[in-house]
C-alpha cells in the first residue's frame, strides 16, 4: 500500500514538487507498468515503492515480511568493464545468504546455471560481463535478481537495450515467473509493450498517478499509429 506519498527535490534553490499525495494498493502476483514523459517521476516513484530512496511524507507498507529484488534502470552499463563472468554475477546473488566465510554449495552453483538458462544465457555463462551485449548484461542482471526467488521484482527499463525479438522473449520469461505468484512493477516508455504484459497501466505525469483504462490506451495507440503514418508520408 503506498498512501499519500510526497517528493519533491531542489533545483535552482527552489523545491520542485515531482509527486504529490500518491495513493496505490498493490496485490500479489500484479504486472503492473508505470509510464510517463521523461523527469515525470516514475523511476522516483519505484524507487520509493521499493524502499530504495527516503520517503519525506507518507507511507510504503507492506503487509508482511516481503523479500524483493530491484534492477535499475542503467544497471548493465555501469558494470560493463567488471571483469567478472555472467555466472560469477548471477552467483553472488546468494553472497548476503553466505557471509564472508561460507562457500557457496553445489546447489548454488546448479541454481545459478539454471536461471541462466532460464533467462536464455546458457552460452553466455562464462563469458565476462565486459563482452556481452548491453540486453545480455541486463538480463545478466535479471537472473540475479531472481535467482533470491524474490516476492517482488522492481524493473526500470529492464528492455532499454534489448532489440524487438529479445524483449519480447525476456517479458514471455518473466511472464510465466509472475503466473508463479511473483509480483513485478515495471518502469517502461512503450505503451503497447505494457499492454501485453501488465494487468495494471499506471500513468506518472503531473504529479500524480492515473489509472490507464482499456479506453484511454486504445485513444492513446491509436493516436501514434496515426501520427507515424503521417511521419512517414
Amino acid at each position: 500500500s503506498v498512501r499519500n506519498v510526497h517528493k519533491e527535490f531542489m533545483k535552482d534553490g527552489e523545491p520542485l514538487t515531482i509527486l504529490e499525495n500518491i495513493n496505490l494498493d498493490i496485490e500479489r502476483g500484479e504486472f503492473i507498468c508505470f509510464l510517463g514523459p521523461s523527469g515525470s517521476g516514475k523511476s522516483t516513484l519505484l524507487k520509493l515503492i521499493a524502499k530504495r530512496k527516503d520517503l519525506q511524507h507518507g507511507q510504503v507498507i507492506y503487509k508482511e515480511n516481503l523479500k524483493t529484488a530491484y534492477v535499475g534502470q542503467h544497471e548493465f552499463s555501469l558494470h560493463n568493464r567488471f571483469p567478472a563472468t555472467a555466472y560469477e554475477i548471477v552467483l553472488s546473488a546468494f553472497s548476503a545468504e553466505l557471509g564472508l566465510f561460507k562457500r557457496v554449495s553445489k546447489e548454488h552453483k546448479e541454481k545459478a546455471l539454471e536461471m541462466l538458462k532460464t533467462l536464455g544465457l546458457e552460452k553466455e555463462s562464462h563469458t565476462r560481463l565486459s563482452e556481452l551485449s548491453g540486453g545480455q548484461r541486463q538480463r545478466v542482471f535479471i537472473a540475479k535478481a531472481l535467482l533470491i526467488n524474490p516476492d517482488v521484482l522492481f524493473l526500470d527499463e529492464p528492455t532499454s537495450a534489448l532489440d524487438s525479438h529479445f524483449t519480447y522473449d525476456l517479458l514471455k520469461r518473466l511472464k510465466s515467473f509472475q503466473q508463479d505468484g511473483l509480483s513485478i512493477l515495471m518502469v517502461s516508455h512503450d505503451l503497447a509493450l505494457a499492454q501485453m504484459v501488465s494487468q495494471k497501466i499506471l500513468c506518472v505525469s503531473d504529479q500524480s498517478v492515473l489509472a490507464l483504462d482499456e479506453h484511454s490506451i486504445e485513444e492513446e495507440l491509436a493516436h501514434r499509429h496515426q501520427h507515424i503514418g503521417v511521419h512517414h508520408v
